[in-house]
């Protein structure tokens, strides 16, 4: 584009995240950015409400730390001072009727083997564990659907009762058509290379480091705050953002 020719008009559809995340960085570079939202709000899914009179996030809570983008634009949104990492007693799975302490020893809910597991799995549960190691290698190939390749590795049992709770919600998803690549890529290239589930999941529990910061970060006031000071910060780069838009 010369500097003769109009700035190009780019209209984002959808103002969730994504959309606004999308027309803020479009908005930066002098495009004239326009964001037709169907609802009255911006955030799609990322908003924030009251439970017994407390005001919790009714969508996702937290934000990957460890990968850059959604902290780098809650700071470019000025929200740098409201970043924080979640305080946390320990994850828990209601289970059976009850809450039980999450395993350790696990690569994303994907077990190296039944120890610890007993008060999540049935007996034949853990024992479907042990099947892994005596079944041939599977066949991978470019890609393979997260939850059947466990379940046929190690059960259903591990897929709904470890696997699932961790995943579904996190990508929104069913499990078992979930891409392991995506999801999990580093996994994914162990089971490659690896025999079995078991000894793909221990490869990488061996060359794991200690972590140097928190895993997620939050932000005082909720992760529902993000969404309108990001639809400020496109405003004040010029864009302009419809609501009720369908």
């Amino acid at each position: 584009m010369n500097a003769d020719t109009r700035a190009a008009h780019v209209v984002v559809i959808g103002g969730g995240i994504s959309g606004l995340a999308a027309a803020h960085r479009l908005a930066g570079t002098g495009a004239r950015v326009t964001v037709l939202e169907g609802a009255g709000r911006v955030g799609g899914k990322l908003h924030t409400g009251e439970i017994e009179g407390v005001r919790v996030d009714l969508g996702a809570e937290s934000m990957l730390a460890r990968r850059p983008e959604a902290v780098a634009l809650a700071r470019e949104a000025g929200l740098a001072d409201a970043l924080q990492p979640p305080a946390t007693s320990g994850a828990a799975l209601w289970n059976r009727g009850t809450l039980t302490p999450m395993p350790t020893g696990h690569v994303m809910g994907v077990p190296a083997g039944p120890d610890g597991l007993g008060g999540v799995l049935s007996d034949e549960g853990l024992r479907r564990i042990g099947l892994d190691a005596e079944l041939p290698p599977a066949e991978i190939g470019e890609d393979i659907a997260l939850g059947e390749y466990v379940a046929g590795r190690m059960g259903r049992e591990v897929v709904d009762r470890l696997v699932e709770p961790l995943l579904g919600g996190v990508y929104a998803g069913d499990v078992y058509r979930t891409s392991m690549r995506a999801a999990v890529p580093a996994l994914y290239e162990a089971a490659r290379s690896n025999p079995t589930l078991g000894a793909a999941v221990r490869s990488l529990q061996e060359r794991a480091t200690p972590a140097s910061g928190p895993v997620f970060m939050g932000l005082d006031g909720g992760i529902g705050s993000l969404p309108p000071a990001v639809a400020d910060a496109v405003r004040a780069r010029g864009g302009e953002i419809l609501m009720h838009r369908p």
